[in-house]
């Protein structure tokens, strides 16, 4: 069979833009671009663009060397950046950027034209609005881009600009018109034309209520002249309109008064305003509640802070926005300063306070990596602006760790196993017992002082988060309407938001590293206690650094079992949902915060603290017993259980009593151990010594 082949192209042929179905959008044939304009009297455009637009200086553009190991090195000063802090004479940098990003996000397009001076390089730059300049190509299409046509207006005759003298920043690009970009707002012209319209038709009900205000009628279908109904008019408005309004009325004949109009519920538009809210933010990668619109706050998911949305808002809205920004310079203006060879333009964005890492997640990160082993004790100093010293410079291996081959399969080794408590060979002679038992005797004596001391400090910083949790919750409280909802979804959606704003006015990340801090603080404590015990059983009695870290590492890694982000949600969800079942006022509901904050998911602070206490102060005696053993080249251990006795402790325990385990194996067993357990450790020498 023939095959026809068209003739094929010497060179790339372009055609001119394609009309956008004379301004329609689909499946309706009303122009709602025409109505709706330039969009800069419609404030749900102009508020997410003005967010951008304050939001923007915090970055700051420089230019970037390429050096030859492929890391980059910023320049202290460029030509480049020095003409755009001052393009003209008339206004900087700042309002220079307001206006690109203006017209970048309405059209698609911004543009600004380049004045040069007698050595061709750039002097002035010149924003321009973007209904202003239109890029054109060749009549015959062999060329993409042949010039700008700049038409100022105001009788003054268009200009054709060569493409070197414009920097043209666009938005994707129009396949409607390939030489410009695409408007992000675009799509959503009918939702900007429904939120003016809503805006016109509130705003004229309030004006003169759409309609008359009272309708006065003959009573039982009576006729009167014109002249009297005229006169009636002008009497009743004179009467009763301004500040005479709600004077008393009285007719001289039989007559129907009857109001006539809107109530404010019937004026509500609030959801077709959220749709158009709603959807502008979504073009726009900007989250509703970062702007203020209520669409967003309403809809807002537990957990996800003002900080989060605003750092969400940077990475989906300004962020892709300054790397466009930063291209089309390199590509339009960075060669017009010399060979920009090995240069880029680059958006420094160290000191945005939204993209900044909180201290407090910073500092448990390092704690993290250092605690893995992954980065050394000396980098993670280094990271947090502490100073560093040559004894920093190890990596940390935690108690806990087991070391695997590398290339052993997931589950291929066993986990370890006691050894059975009727062998021989897991036993020890009655001497060693007995030997071992003074030491335990000494951790029990100290267990109880220990305890106490930090039950009493558990108790303080529950109650003083009880207290930072209704001082915090108060404000938002007072301006939150604590009558029921209609409905148990919106109720639970209005409380879930609540809860949100005040666990981010509470800064509940700083209590729960104050809550870390006192875990470390008590299990260095406990190992100096051990220490001092260890003399019984022939181990010295100081607490060397290393031992005294892993033990802190220890502590701060259990206070994670504790988790106190979500205890105090919970706590203040419940302490609000009952509080509006039970028709509370401001001081009750705030009342349940505290007593709720403080307990937790405990009867009361007290048992919170005590069991909190109990468990802990036992666990830190045990993995302080098998740190410091370790650090004297100890690797075996002696079990101490059941010591309640038969019929009171579990048969297991009692059995394993006196049974020798290695100290991966002390430490398994400490982990598991129960909050009401009596396990111990004693070192184990051996028979000979």
């Amino acid at each position: 069979m023939r095959k026809w082949f068209s003739k094929a192209l010497s060179s790339m042929r372009h055609g001119g833009g394609t009309p956008f179905m004379a301004g329609l959008l689909k499946r309706t044939r009303y122009n709602y671009a025409k109505d709706v304009g330039d969009g800069l009297d419609s404030s749900v455009v102009t508020a997410p663009i003005m967010w951008i637009q304050r939001a923007m200086p915090e970055a700051t553009l420089v230019v970037r060397r390429r050096k030859a190991d492929g890391s980059h090195e910023e320049m202290l000063s460029h030509k480049m950046v020095e003409l755009i802090q001052r393009p003209n004479p008339y206004y900087g940098d700042i309002i220079l950027w307001n206006a690109t990003i203006l017209s970048y996000l309405l059209d698609g397009n911004a543009y600004w034209i380049k004045v040069r001076n007698r050595i061709n390089r750039p002097a002035e730059l010149w924003y321009v609005p973007h209904w202003t300049m239109e890029p054109k190509g060749s009549q015959d299409g062999s060329e993409f881009l042949t010039h700008y046509r700049y038409t100022p207006g105001n009788n003054v005759a268009a200009i054709d600009l060569d493409p070197e003298d414009v920097v043209h920043f666009r938005h994707g690009m129009d396949p409607r018109n390939p030489r410009k970009g695409l408007s992000p707002l675009a799509g959503v012209l009918r939702e900007i034309f429904m939120d003016l319209e809503s805006s016109n038709f509130v705003a004229s009900l309030l004006r003169n209520m759409g309609v008359p205000g009272v309708v006065i009628s003959p009573k039982n279908g009576g006729t009167v002249s014109p002249e009297d109904v005229q006169a009636t008019k002008t009497w009743f408005n004179a009467n009763f309109g301004g500040d005479k309004r709600g004077a008393a009325l009285v007719m001289g004949a039989p007559t129907d008064v009857s109001p006539f109009g809107f109530n404010p519920q019937q004026m509500n538009m609030s959801e077709a305003r959220d749709i158009a809210e709603e959807r502008v933010c979504a073009c726009l990668g900007i989250p509703a509640a970062v702007v203020g619109f209520g669409a967003g706050l309403q809809t807002s998911k537990v957990g996800a802070t003002m900080n989060e949305l605003v750092k969400l808002a940077w990475r989906n809205g300004v962020l892709p926005v300054l790397r466009v920004l930063a291209d089309e310079l390199d590509r339009s203006l960075l060669g017009d300063f010399g060979n920009a060879t090995g240069l880029k333009s680059h958006y420094d964005t160290s000191e945005v306070l939204a993209l900044q890492e909180d201290l407090d997640k910073a500092a448990t990160r390092w704690v993290a990596l250092a605690g893995g082993p992954v980065a050394k004790v000396a980098e993670a100093r280094e990271a947090m602006g502490l100073d560093v010293l040559p004894e920093h410079d190890f990596y940390y291996q935690p108690a806990m760790s087991l070391v695997v081959p590398a290339g052993t399969k997931p589950g291929a080794q066993e986990p370890p196993q006691l050894p059975e408590p009727k062998s021989t060979k897991a036993r020890v002679s009655r001497s060693t017992l007995r030997a071992g038992t003074a030491y335990i005797s000494a951790l029990q004596k100290q267990e109880g002082p220990l305890q106490k001391v930090f039950e009493r400090r558990l108790k303080g910083f529950f109650r003083d988060l009880g207290k930072a949790a209704k001082a915090a919750a108060v404000p938002f409280l007072e301006r939150e309407n604590l009558t029921p909802k209609s409905s148990k979804g919106a109720e639970e959606k209005s409380d879930d938001l609540l809860v949100a704003q005040i666990l981010e006015q509470l800064g509940i990340e700083a209590h729960r590293t104050t809550f870390q801090r006192l875990y470390e603080t008590q299990y260095v404590e406990t190992a100096k206690k051990v220490s001092e015990a260890a003399n019984l059983a022939g181990i010295s009695g100081s607490l060397p650094d290393p031992v005294a870290r892993a033990v802190a590492g220890a502590g701060g890694r259990r206070s994670g079992l504790v988790d106190i982000t979500g205890q105090t949600r919970k706590a203040l969800f419940d302490a609000i949902a009952e509080g509006r079942a039970e028709g509370e006022g401001v001081p009750q509901v705030a009342s349940r915060i505290v007593d709720y904050v403080e307990s937790g998911h405990w009867q009361t602070p007290e048992m919170r603290a005590q069991i909190i206490a109990r468990t802990e102060t036992k666990y830190a005696q045990n993995i302080s017993t098998i740190e410091r053993a370790k650090a004297a080249s100890v690797e075996q251990f002696i079990i101490f259980d059941g010591r309640l006795g038969p019929g009171r402790s579990d048969p297991d325990h009692i059995a394993r009593n006196g049974s020798i385990v290695s100290a991966a194996e002390a430490s398994q067993l400490a982990a598991d151990e129960h909050p009401n357990g009596t396990l111990s450790f004693a070192p184990y020498f051996g028979e000979d010594d």
